[in-house]
């Protein structure tokens, strides 16, 4: 009996249930491997899914081979920690349409398509319905922990193999319905952490993640059957991928897409404020450890200032409290009289709480929200969704609903993870509101800096980990400005703090990057609680990753990236794959050839006679990598000397007009080498024609 022990499909009373066991399994929490390795398109995977793709196999790296049509782990990886302890770094390339984005949506889907199956029956009350990809025929070969393992979607199932053990077969449909299979929680978190990987993209392209565009794509809402209604009828005219960006699901559905678009759409003001957010943490924690966060930058100052706007909104607009009833709520301390009031009595603050203090009122009003919100919004929560919606949080107290507040909050105040962190940042803000530290007049009057909110509220704390510098930043009411400096040559050249708006547009999409990796990373290595899943391998995707970014970014961006992830210890407690869709020689320059996959028209090319880019030439990766067949000029400035040679050549007609080209041609070409090779051309040109 191998490490994995398999049983699937038992049935107790007409209910079907896919049990995944691990026998005798060690600890796995600090896995030393982890890459995406093959992406195996099957015959028969639809049109209108392959976009182009050939039915064969993409090979990411070198980690397998490819024999007699079968995905095999090769006994050594050279490259093991080249990148850093647990990190791989690996690229696609191809010009535009040869099919790389086209094969990030085959891994999209998979991924989706196996999430499916694994929430059945998980609560996602405030998240869109999953659903199944219908018509996919794919493969995705992955290696984790020194093993090979092994994800197949096939139409309406999905196997997975770990190893050499026995596949396990989950399946979507079957005899024309929806299957009713579920997966255990308890399995399925066990499962996930031990053999499987998260996902956080980027693609920052106008053109990507279009809904129009996968219309076309068959899909399935895998809910338990009622009425006999068909499967095939279920999810017509449904986009799968709309799903995964309204999925509000604290991390249970293993992808991420980045930036978050609504039909395809991405709000550019609400993507400029969550880095803002995420960004604030990043900052304070460069400068504290003298770490520059961006070349040429550092930290002048972030200012906070107090907007309740923001929390009105939550409880008039989006939760339907009528504005009176928010406006004019009152806690009742003395005796148990509404859910609201109990809610703040079970976090410990209500005594001594100044209902006329307009910060203090904005912060208990603001643990009530959240504490609805998290009941209401995440599977790990569903014990108490009970609770009901905010609109009802000044109705009276039922025993029951008393003992389901009093462990609701205990649960919150327990759990250490990004999905509690607003609330503990509101209760240090709120103790030391009623601690006197923070004077209430100023925090409502002016902008408080970084430095003084953090004396305020921090208790004398040497804040240096991330953890601490983000449970102490200040709760979601207040708006946040980051001022920088900019550097060179070791010296400022700014006379002002720059806002982070008015740099440039390469600048801050470099920081929206950045941000974002990080912030999602962190949130993931910060789930301890053992019945949430804790991926430890993480797969982070860069499409498209140098729109905007000036060459030095680009060549800078792997090393950067990298530094990230090591000045953090992301890679103390997770494995990393990177995987980069680019167009860019610089980035290219930093990854070896065994860890690129060249796409042609779909087709994948084998690297022989393609020249390996690491550190190489950038025009030599030009030319071979990137498929410049016609040579590094610009076609026009092409177009115009191949006409002038043309003419210069024997049998050419260089009549007296094409003698002026030529001077301004001479005038304007800036290779020397060119110059001279068309200077001898226009001699040998005259010589036959009796003029030299």
């Amino acid at each position: 009996m191998g490490l994995l022990y398999w049983l699937f499909t038992i049935e107790i009373m007409n209910i079907n249930h896919v049990d995944i066991f691990l026998k005798g399994a060690k600890d796995k929490a600090t896995p030393k491997e982890f890459s995406l390795s093959v992406i195996h398109i099957l015959p028969k995977c639809s049109p209108n899914l392959k976009k182009g793709l050939r039915d064969e196999f993409y090979k990411l790296n070198g980690r397998c081979e490819i024999y007699r049509n079968k995905v095999e782990l090769r006994e050594e990886n050279p490259l093991l920690g080249f990148y850093g302890s647990r990190i791989n770094v690996e690229a696609i390339v191809g010009v535009n349409g040869s099919g790389k984005s086209s094969l990030f949506e085959i891994i999209y889907r998979v991924i989706n398509n196996l999430s499916c199956l694994l929430n059945r029956g998980k609560r996602r009350k405030t998240a869109d319905d999953l659903y199944y990809v219908k018509d996919l025929y794919a493969e995705l070969y992955y290696v984790v922990n020194g093993q090979l393992a092994r994800i197949s979607c096939l139409g309406n199932k999905v196997e997975f193999q770990m190893g050499k053990e026995a596949s396990v077969t989950l399946t979507a449909v079957k005899d024309g319905m929806v299957s009713s299979e579920k997966v255990l929680m308890a399995d399925f978190v066990k499962w996930a952490k031990e053999n499987f990987f998260y996902t956080i993209v980027t693609n920052y392209s106008l053109q990507a993640f279009n809904a129009n565009d996968y219309k076309r794509e068959r899909c399935l809402l895998l809910k338990d059957v009622l009425n006999d209604t068909m499967a095939e009828t279920q999810a017509e005219g449904h986009v799968w991928m709309d799903s995964l960006f309204h999925k509000n699901d604290g991390y249970m559905t293993p992808i991420v897409l980045n930036p978050y678009r609504d039909e395809g759409v991405f709000d550019l003001n609400k993507e400029h404020h969550l880095t803002l957010y995420r960004l604030s943490a990043i900052l304070i924690y460069a400068q504290v450890h003298d770490r520059p966060f961006m070349e040429d930058y550092a930290l002048d100052d972030i200012l906070y200032k107090f907007d309740s706007s923001s929390l009105e909104k939550k409880y008039v607009e989006k939760f339907q409290v009528k504005f009176k009833v928010y406006d004019g709520y009152k806690f009742s301390p003395l005796q148990h009289n509404d859910i609201g009031t109990e809610i703040l009595k079970c976090y410990g603050v209500i005594d001594g709480l100044i209902f006329d203090d307009t910060l203090q009122r904005t912060a208990a009003m603001y643990l009530i929200y959240k504490t609805f919100a998290i009941a209401n919004s995440y599977p790990a929560y569903e014990d108490f969704s009970g609770l009901g919606e905010l609109d009802k949080f000044t109705q009276g107290v039922e025993p029951g609903t008393m003992d389901l507040i009093y462990r609701l909050v205990k649960t919150i105040m327990r759990d250490k993870s990004h999905i509690s962190l607003k609330i503990r940042q509101t209760l240090h803000f709120l103790n030391a509101l009623k601690k006197g530290t923070i004077d209430s007049q100023k925090f409502l009057t002016r902008k408080i800096s970084h430095r003084e909110y953090f004396l305020c509220v921090d208790e004398g704390k040497d804040l240096r980990s991330m953890r601490d510098i983000q449970e102490y930043l200040p709760p979601s009411f207040f708006q946040i400005e980051i001022f920088m400096n900019r550097f060179e040559n070791g010296g400022r050249v700014n006379d002002t703090p720059i806002p982070i708006e008015q740099m440039s547009a390469g600048e801050r999409q470099y920081l929206y990057t950045f941000s974002t990796y990080i912030y999602h990373v962190l949130n993931l290595l910060s789930i301890q609680e053992s019945h949430r899943v804790r991926y430890r391998n993480i797969n982070l995707i860069l499409d498209e990753v140098e729109i905007c970014f000036h060459p030095e970014f680009q060549r800078r961006f792997v090393y950067e990236l990298l530094g990230y992830i090591k000045r953090l210890f992301m890679n103390r407690n997770a494995s990393f794959n990177i995987l980069i869709a680019t167009h860019s020689p610089f980035i290219l320059s930093d990854i070896p050839q065994s860890n690129i996959l060249y796409l042609e028209d779909g087709k994948m090319l084998m690297p022989e006679g393609i020249k390996n880019p690491f550190a190489a030439n950038i025009c030599d990766i030009l030319y071979q990598s990137f498929f410049l067949k016609q040579g590094f000029v610009g076609e026009y400035a092409r177009k115009k000397i191949k006409h002038i040679i043309e003419r210069l050549l024997p049998g050419g007609y260089f009549l007296d007009d094409s003698e002026a080209e030529y001077h301004l041609l001479m005038e304007l070409i800036g290779d020397p080498f060119l110059k001279m090779q068309l200077q001898q051309l226009y001699e040998d040109r005259r010589k036959r024609n009796g003029k030299g």
